[in-house]
C-alpha cells in the first residue's frame, strides 16, 4: 500500500482557512487543532469538569453495543469509560445504506487512529466513539448508494425504497426485507465476482436480517468492521441517551433566546471575517425538534410560545415534557454538539469540512451552558487508486493532483485537443449540397401554393435531421468501438472524480471491499496516515 499526501484546497472557505491555521478562522474555535499544547490545555479543562453520569453512560453504551453485536474489544473500551481519567475522541455520521459514502469509513478510521495515537502520546486512556445520527429525517440523503456500472465508465445510483409518510427519523424507519434483497441483488449484479464476494454478501444479508431499521443495519455493519479496533457506537435516539440529555434539554429551553442571540452574533462575525454563511440562523429558531406521534417536527419560538406546525406550547409545558418524556425531544445541527459535549469527556471532535464550518458558530454557545468547544480535528480525506486506474492515468497523461484539483478543466482541454471524426467535413458538404439542390425546389412549391409553406419548411428540416441522425449514430459507434481514449477518460472520471466530486463523497466501501477484501479497513487503520489536513492518495 503506497501512500502520498497532497495539500488540496477545500471547497468550503472557512474550513479551508481553519485547516491551514489562519488566525481569522481560528478565532471562532477554542483550540488550534494541530498543536500539542492544545491537548494539554484541553485535558486540564476536562480534569476540572466531572462527568457525574459516567456509569449510567457506560451502562447504556454497553447494553446497546452488546445488542448490535459489537466486538469484545469495543465492550472493554466502554468499561474504561467508567474511569474518571478516560477521555474520548468522537465523530459521527448519518446512517447511510451499506455504510454510505467512503468518507464515513474514513471518519471511523480517523477516530480509531487518533484514539490510539493520543492514548500513547498523552499517557491516558482515549476511547474512539462513533455517533450515529439516527434521527435524521431527510431520507433522500441516506436511502441510496453509488457504485460503478457499465464496465466502470458510469456512476450508478441505487436507491433503497423506504417509507415516505410523514417525517420519521431513520432510527424509526422499518424496511421491507424483500426490498432489501432486491437492493442487494441490484448492487451485486454490477459487481465483479471475486474471492471476497460471497463473504461480503453473507455479511450484508446477515446484518440486514437481524436489523429492523436502516440505523440498526448501519450500526451492525460498522460494529463488524470496526469493533475489533475498539470503536464504540452510540445512536442518538436511544432512550438512555435521551434520559441523560434531559438537563441539557431543560437548559436549552430556559436559555433559548440567549442561544439564538449568540448564534446571530456569530453569524455576523463570520460574515465580517469574509466567510459565507453556513447556517441560516434566525431569532425565532428554538434549535430543537419535537416528536409528535412518529414525526420529528421543527420547534420554533414566537413570542412567549413554542410552536410546531401542528400545535403550540408554553415554555413551562415543554419543561414539564422534557422532565417526563425526554425522548420526545431531538437536537438539531446546533444543539447536537452541545449534547455530545455534555454526555462525553470529549478531547477532540473529528469533523468533516461542513461540520468544521458549522462549529464555527458554537464557541460562545458552549460557554453559555458552562461548556467549552473541544478540539475540532479535520477528518482524514482519502482517494483510493487501484492499479488499473494508475495505469490509465499514465496512458492519459494526467497526474493524481490534476484529477483531484481540476479534472473538469483537464477534460475540457483534452476534448479540445481531439480531432473531429474523419467524415465531419463530408457530412457538412452533404448538408450544404442538399440545401443548394433542394431549397430552389421548395421555393418554387411555395410560389405555386403558398399554403404549403409550413409543410415544405418542415420537409427541409426532416431532410437535415436525417443527415444529423446519421452523423450522431456514427459518432456513437465510433465512441463505443474505436475511441479507446474516451473510454479511458470515462473510467478515470467515474472512479476518481465521479460527478466532479472527490471519490470519497460518492463511492462506497463495499465496492472496494468486494475487490480487495473486508480487511481493507484493517489495512487502512494500520496505515501511517497523517492527521494534518492533507489529502491521502492510497495506491491499492
Amino acid at each position: 500500500m503506497k501512500i502520498e499526501c497532497v495539500a488540496l484546497p477545500l471547497a468550503n472557505p472557512l474550513s479551508n482557512a481553519y485547516q491551514q491555521g489562519k488566525a481569522d478562522a481560528l478565532q471562532f474555535f477554542a483550540y488550534h487543532p494541530y498543536r500539542s499544547d492544545s491537548y494539554r490545555e484541553r485535558i486540564a479543562w476536562l480534569t476540572e469538569r466531572p462527568i457525574p453520569h459516567r456509569n449510567e453512560l457506560a451502562d447504556g453504551l454497553y447494553a446497546y453495543n452488546s445488542q448490535i453485536g459489537n466486538h469484545p474489544e469495543a465492550l472493554a473500551q466502554i468499561e474504561r469509560l467508567r474511569c474518571t481519567q478516560t477521555l474520548v475522541v468522537v465523530g459521527g455520521q448519518q446512517a447511510g445504506v451499506l455504510t454510505g459514502p467512503l468518507y464515513t469509513i474514513y471518519k471511523a478510521v480517523h477516530l480509531v487512529q487518533a484514539a490510539k495515537r493520543l492514548s500513547k502520546e498523552l499517557q491516558t486512556e482515549v476511547v474512539p466513539v462513533f455517533w450515529i445520527a439516527g434521527e435524521d429525517h431527510d431520507i433522500d440523503e441516506i436511502d441510496h448508494l453509488y457504485w460503478l456500472a457499465e464496465g466502470g465508465t458510469a456512476l450508478r445510483k441505487g436507491r433503497l425504497a423506504l417509507p415516505r409518510k410523514g417525517r420519521p427519523s431513520a432510527s424509526m424507519l422499518p424496511f421491507d426485507p424483500d426490498e432489501c434483497r432486491r437492493f442487494l441483488a441490484d448492487f451485486f449484479a454490477d459487481q465483479t465476482e471475486t474471492e471476497y464476494t460471497a463473504v461480503i454478501r453473507d455479511l450484508l444479508e446477515e446484518t440486514q436480517a437481524s436489523s429492523k431499521t436502516l440505523a440498526d443495519w448501519f450500526a451492525r455493519l460498522m460494529a463488524r468492521l470496526f469493533g475489533k479496533h475498539g470503536l464504540v457506537l452510540v445512536e442518538s435516539s436511544l432512550p438512555f441517551v435521551r434520559k441523560l440529555e434531559q438537563p441539557m434539554f431543560r437548559a436549552i429551553l430556559e436559555q433559548n433566546e440567549q442561544l439564538a442571540g449568540l448564534l446571530m452574533d456569530a453569524a455576523e462575525r463570520i460574515e465580517a471575517a469574509g466567510y459565507p454563511q453556513q447556517l441560516q440562523v434566525k431569532a425565532h429558531q428554538a434549535n430543537l425538534f419535537l416528536y409528535e406521534d412518529q414525526d420529528r417536527l421543527l420547534l420554533e419560538r414566537h413570542g412567549e410560545r413554542f410552536v410546531t406546525r401542528r400545535r403550540s406550547y408554553t415554555r413551562e409545558e415543554l419543561l414539564r415534557l422534557a422532565e417526563m418524556e425526554p425522548e420526545r425531544f431531538s437536537a438539531n445541527v446546533v444543539t447536537r454538539p452541545l449534547m455530545q459535549e455534555y454526555l462525553f469527556p470529549t478531547l477532540a471532535f473529528v469533523a468533516g469540512p461542513g461540520e468544521v464550518a458549522y462549529w464555527a458558530y458554537l464557541k460562545e454557545v458552549f460557554e453559555l451552558f458552562g461548556l467549552r468547544l473541544p478540539i475540532v480535528l479535520p477528518r482524514l480525506s482519502v482517494t483510493l487508486v487501484e492499479g488499473a486506474m494508475e495505469r490509465l492515468m499514465r496512458e492519459c497523461g494526467i497526474t493524481i493532483e490534476q484529477m483531484l484539483r481540476d479534472f473538469a478543466g483537464w477534460k475540457a482541454e483534452w476534448e479540445a485537443r481531439r480531432a473531429p471524426h474523419p467524415l465531419a467535413g463530408r457530412f457538412t458538404e452533404v448538408r450544404e449540397g442538399l440545401l443548394d439542390i433542394y431549397r430552389p425546389l421548395v421555393d418554387e412549391v411555395i410560389r405555386l401554393e403558398p399554403g404549403m409553406r409550413k409543410l415544405a419548411e418542415k420537409n427541409v428540416g426532416m431532410l437535415m435531421a436525417q443527415v444529423d441522425f446519421l452523423e450522431k449514430r456514427l459518432l456513437r459507434l465510433l465512441d463505443q468501438r474505436e475511441d479507446v481514449g474516451r473510454v479511458r477518460v470515462q473510467r478515470l472520471e467515474a472512479a476518481l472524480a465521479p460527478e466532479e466530486a472527490w471519490q470519497e463523497r460518492k463511492l462506497s466501501y463495499v465496492s472496494f471491499a468486494n475487490k480487495h477484501g473486508l480487511d481493507l479497513v484493517d489495512r487502512l487503520i494500520e496505515a501511517p496516515l497523517a492527521h494534518d489536513g492533507r489529502h491521502h492518495v492510497i495506491y491499492l
